[in-house]
């Protein structure tokens, strides 16, 4: 009997979701793990290997504020037909090692080829460099992990 009402309860679960795998990049978007290794870019941590796959990173700017202090501007692409959320933190170092703690993560939503820009600045003087950390908001580090399918559900749960 009990195995008839697990049976059922899962049945009703799975009547409302669909699934959810690695989208494909689309045409002409340069996802990070066709950038990584690219002088212009070894600021920047892509912490997710399924994340590098459907962002690519456009622009990495360091620039020093009106006080002088160091600050960092990243432009993120989003290579796919559908919305991801990540979670992004600049680290600060200096020339003796770090400089101060790493900033907070910031959520950052990337609708579908839709792009954003993450901006960050140091509260210390001895900050001279600046690296940026991208990482997956929605599910760790696998958002998309290869052969895995995720449940979505296809509508929002009834409010309480």
């Amino acid at each position: 009997m009990k195995s008839h009402l697990l049976a059922a309860c899962a049945a009703a679960l799975l009547a409302g979701c669909a699934t959810q795998s690695t989208p494909p990049a689309f045409t002409g978007c340069t996802t990070w793990d066709r950038q990584a290794g690219q002088p212009h870019l070894a600021a920047v941590s892509v912490l997710s290997p399924e994340l590098s796959k459907v962002i690519g990173v456009q622009e990495v700017v360091t620039s020093r504020t009106g006080t002088g202090m160091a600050a960092v501007q990243t432009t993120v692409q989003n290579c796919t037909d559908v919305d991801v959320v990540l979670s992004v933190r600049t680290r600060f170092s200096g020339d003796r090692g770090q400089s101060e703690p790493p900033s907070a993560w910031k959520t950052v939503f990337l609708p579908p080829r839709g792009q954003a820009v993450y901006g960050e600045s140091a509260i210390s003087q001895a900050t001279s460099r600046v690296a940026v950390d991208i990482y997956d908001a929605n599910r760790g580090q696998s958002q998309f992990a290869p052969g895995q399918s995720y449940r979505v559900p296809l509508d929002p749960p009834p409010a309480r």
